[in-house]
């Protein structure tokens, strides 16, 4: 879908938006402004500037962040940005527009607010009003690398995890930084800010190397923790096979879930390199459970390393109730990873229900 849009329209919407009062205010003496895409300097032969108190911004930033093609028309004086989905056709203003697109040395300026109506990104001045300061939004893409790494891995800030793009609430691609080398991984994931990713950098198969281990969240709720592992070996950048924690309990663990009178009894059978059994009678449970189900497992699963051991917890939960954890101890195997010991910890307070002797 084309779309014309009088830039001078464009920032009187915006106006109203809540737009940062800084950018849109008269400037006696201003000092030169350069510009920012996500924390790093861009275009710094091409400044920001006042005319009539709206600050213009070179219209090719947008090239910094977002996926979009510019097409500037000479003789129609037009500037066609599409990004896949529309295209906007920026018309450069005469005398009767409020706030006309601008043509300078040969390069077009569009409003500063106008990034957000085109983008989805935020701008804001600093305090200085020396740096414009453009955040690509959560609606926009961005195809730069984060100054800021997503994660450093614990005790060594040689290793670092930034996102390759990011698409709207969604990061495509990750890229992986061990001691100044890089390498891009197509793993996705969304945009979870309250929970990064992790990164732990540990020799955990025990070949005198280290691995760079990569935890992603990919979901969170009431009763809900989803986390995605990978394990590289930066020498060579391969990702190494590591069953997940589904994967490990599935082929490891059996439960079931039978009534006797008003109690539950919760059996669960855990194979590894030490097998054993555990089993729970639960009083006062068994009016809101079906028998013959087995317990849920998995809902809650975290992945972590300690003293170079890749570790995961994973939930044990019957309907309504969250019973206890799983605990999985990885070793080196095969090629990669694999299971070595299952342990079952009841939670506090049905740990007095742990039947004796079973």
């Amino acid at each position: 879908m084309n779309k014309f849009i009088a830039i001078g329209a464009l920032a009187l919407s915006l106006a109203g938006c809540g737009a940062p009062a800084s950018i849109d205010k008269t400037q006696s003496t201003t000092p030169t402004i350069n510009l920012e895409v996500d924390g790093q300097s861009v275009l710094t032969s091409l400044h920001p500037f006042y005319s009539s108190n709206i600050l213009y911004v070179p219209a090719r930033v947008l090239l910094e962040y977002y996926r979009c093609e510019l097409k500037w028309n000479n003789s129609l004086k037009t500037l066609t940005l599409t990004d896949g989905n529309n295209t906007n056709i920026l018309l450069t203003g005469n005398e009767d527009m409020e706030t006309p697109a601008i043509l300078r040395n040969g390069h077009l300026y569009i409003p500063a607010d106008s990034l957000n109506s085109l983008s989805g990104a935020e701008v804001q001045l600093n305090t200085a009003n020396t740096v414009l300061m453009v955040t690509s939004g959560s609606v926009s893409t961005t195809v730069r690398v984060p100054r800021e790494p997503l994660a450093l891995a614990e005790g060594n800030n040689k290793v670092k995890l930034y996102a390759a793009l990011k698409e709207g609430e969604t990061y495509k691609g990750y890229i992986l930084e061990v001691n100044g080398e890089r390498h891009t991984f197509p793993w996705q994931g969304p945009r979870l800010p309250t929970n990064p990713p992790q990164l732990y950098y540990a020799d955990i198969d025990k070949d005198g190397q280290s691995e760079a281990i990569v935890v992603l969240t990919n979901g969170t709720g009431t009763g809900i923790v989803a986390q995605e592992l990978h394990v590289i070996k930066p020498q060579q950048w391969q990702e190494i096979t590591v069953p997940s924690a589904e994967q490990a309990v599935a082929a490891n663990v059996t439960t079931s879930v039978t009534k006797n009178k008003d109690d539950l009894l919760l059996k669960l059978e855990l194979k590894g390199s030490t097998p054993s059994s555990v089993s729970l009678r639960l009083p006062g449970l068994a009016e809101d459970v079906d028998g013959g189900q087995q317990a849920e497992i998995g809902a809650v699963t975290y992945y972590n390393v300690e003293s170079g051991t890749l570790k995961a917890e994973t939930s044990v939960d019957i309907s309504f109730w969250s019973i206890g954890n799983l605990t999985l101890v990885y070793k080196p195997g095969g090629k990669g990873m694999e299971l070595e010991t299952l342990e079952f910890a009841p939670n506090e307070e049905y740990a007095a229900y742990v039947q004796p002797g079973k």
